[in-house]
């Protein structure tokens, strides 16, 4: 299909035209004319769509350049190229005005059909609530269908691991179930609340209340790694104009 039109300004007649070309092509070949993926930049193939919208969508919000060949909507590729492959994501137009789109709906269906083929993998994925043993599952499962050469983490320990490399960490203290104190510095060895008499534990193993504490320094540090958003961070304090007029809450009693 001819698809020089993608790259003509939305206002033109040439724009118009192939539109209109692309929607009837589409709609030719949907299983469900009033269901189709909206390639258009404000959906990125999230939406589902019918002809007078698709129309409206890519005429208001301009369509997905890098969206050469409609696999999506009936068109078979030049390069045998099945449906989804990652391949076809890739952008071969350079303009400003668009970028590569997340095909959200398409991932969506393909792991629908994954776990349709593989009923057991759902329920091992469903079945362990989201415990680290299911959540590196479902690591292990993206990485799969990422290509060859992704970095993804494939197993829970490893994301912990990046996400405390830059300063991501957090502490777990366990708390009272009453709120009363928390078991840290010298309530550290107590296993009962000082405070009102109550177990730290609901089990032998397990505390009846845990805090997820998020370190606050590490995340000052991060953000003042950058020279620029440094001086925005402090420029309060640096480089506000002192008049004694109303310039900024900071000015105020």
């Amino acid at each position: 299909m001819d698809n020089t039109w993608m790259s003509s300004n939305r206002f033109s007649r040439e724009y118009e035209n192939g539109v209109s070309e692309f929607v009837k092509f589409a709609v030719a070949h949907a299983e469900d004319p009033s269901r189709m993926i909206c390639p258009c930049l404000g959906c990125c193939y999230g939406k589902r769509v019918d002809a007078v919208q698709l129309t409206s969508h890519l005429m208001r919000h301009g369509i997905d350049r890098s969206y050469t060949c409609w696999n999506l909507h009936g068109e078979k590729s030049n390069e045998n190229v099945e449906p989804g492959d990652s391949t076809t994501y890739a952008s071969n137009y350079s303009g400003a005005d668009t970028y590569d789109c997340d095909r959200v709906e398409e991932i969506a269906e393909a792991l629908e059909g994954d776990l349709k083929d593989c009923p057991e993998m759902f329920e091992r994925l469903a079945g362990n609530g989201w415990s680290d043993k299911s959540f590196t599952e479902l690591l292990a499962l993206l990485k799969d269908m990422l290509p060859e050469d992704n970095v993804l983490p494939n197993r829970t320990y490893e994301t912990k691991k990046m996400l405390c490399s830059i300063g991501m960490s957090y502490d777990k203290i366990h708390a009272c179930p009453n709120d009363c104190v928390l078991f840290r510095n010298e309530y550290a060895s107590l296993n009962e609340c000082p405070k009102c008499g109550v177990s730290r534990y609901k089990n032998k193993l397990s505390p009846a209340k845990v805090l997820w504490y998020f370190p606050v320094i590490p995340r000052f540090r991060r953000m003042f790694r950058s020279e620029t958003d440094s001086r925005h961070l402090t420029w309060h304090a640096d480089e506000r104009i002192i008049d004694g007029k109303y310039r900024h809450p900071e000015d105020s009693p």
